[in-house]
């Protein structure tokens, strides 16, 4: 028997077993309808109206038959059939002949693997891709994390320097002002004794003009240095109103014992040498006390009455302590 003869053996048996099975379908199908539709009739009303609707019954399984024929062929044979033309076409090509020239199929084959090998392409570039995306935003969120942490100093910082004389490097009017008013609530709701002293260095703009700007800062830097050491308690509280202005909030002091250590601050004053020989500073002071006994409106009220003790040290001679009516 030759090589063509033995391939074509098992070609014309796959058509002839595909007629059989086409065949046998033909006969099966019939009677699994009819046995279907008799079993159906037969609940519905028995023997007796079989009988009577032979007829109908048979129109009946001759549409089903047909349908059902129809629905195999199309979704059974016709496939089975492509199968085995197929089969047959690559049986009966040679043994040389390319894959991709019989009938096609290796071609659709060729094709789907170089689909399927583009679709693996896009899918390791897209990993990487997101890879890459991860690995930058990690970045990201380490440098978000880290401004974060920066922003949060220099707010720390900005905080602290917004409440500090950028010169003196003692409080501002602001912490003063926040003081005052809170040490005022607490002596009024305790009946304690609060002290306010408003302290200007005399003639300091003669003194600038004299010495020169970097000598006037010099001054007011030991004049903040003085004060601190002077007043040393926990409630105590020295600020730079401004300019050669200076204020000392002295809670639980009375007129008599702020009168004491501010008269005893002014003769400090006199005897500090400033660099260089650049001469003497003296302190205008006026004071205000609150006191169950000597009460206040306000806080404002009781600053505004230093400020009047103030003037009038001032406009009566300098270098004196002046104390509210």
């Amino acid at each position: 028997m030759t090589t063509d003869s033995l391939a074509e053996a098992p070609d014309a048996g796959g058509s002839r077993r595909l007629a059989s099975l086409r065949l046998r379908l033909a006969l099966a199908v019939p009677l699994l309808t009819s046995g279907v539709v008799l079993i159906f009739e037969w609940s519905l009303g028995g023997a007796d109206p079989i009988r009577e609707s032979l007829a109908r019954m048979a129109w009946l399984v001759l549409l089903l038959s047909v349908a059902l024929l129809l629905l195999i062929e199309a979704l059974l044979l016709r496939p089975l059939r492509r199968l085995a033309e197929g089969g047959e076409a690559m049986a009966a090509a040679p043994a040389t002949a390319p894959l991709e020239d019989v009938t096609g199929l290796g071609g659709e084959l060729g094709r789907v693997g170089r689909a399927l090998a583009q679709v693996s392409g896009l899918w390791r570039q897209q990993e990487s891709e997101a890879r890459e995306l991860r690995r930058e935003l990690a970045q990201q969120r380490q440098l978000l994390q880290q401004a974060h942490v920066a922003l949060e100093a220099n707010q720390r910082e900005l905080a602290s320097l917004a409440r500090v004389d950028p010169l003196t490097g003692i409080a501002n009017r602001l912490v003063f002002e926040e003081s005052l008013r809170r040490e005022f609530k607490r002596a009024q709701r305790l009946r304690g004794l609060l002290a306010v002293a408003v302290l200007d260095l005399d003639q300091f703009k003669q003194f600038n003009l004299a010495h020169g700007a970097a000598a006037g800062d010099a001054a007011l830097k030991r004049v903040a240095g003085l004060l601190s050491d002077r007043f040393k308690r926990d409630t105590d509280l020295v600020a730079r109103l401004g300019g050669e202005e200076f204020v000392a909030l002295l809670p639980g002091f009375g007129m008599a014992e702020a009168q004491g250590v501010l008269e005893t601050l002014r003769e400090d004053l006199r005897a500090l040498r400033l660099p260089d020989g650049q001469g003497d500073l003296t302190l205008s002071i006026g004071l205000a006390a609150a006191s169950p006994a000597h009460p206040y409106l306000s806080a404002q009220a009781l600053l505004q009455a230093a400020d009047e003790a103030l003037y009038i040290a001032k406009h009566t001679g300098r270098d004196r302590l002046s104390l509210a009516a």
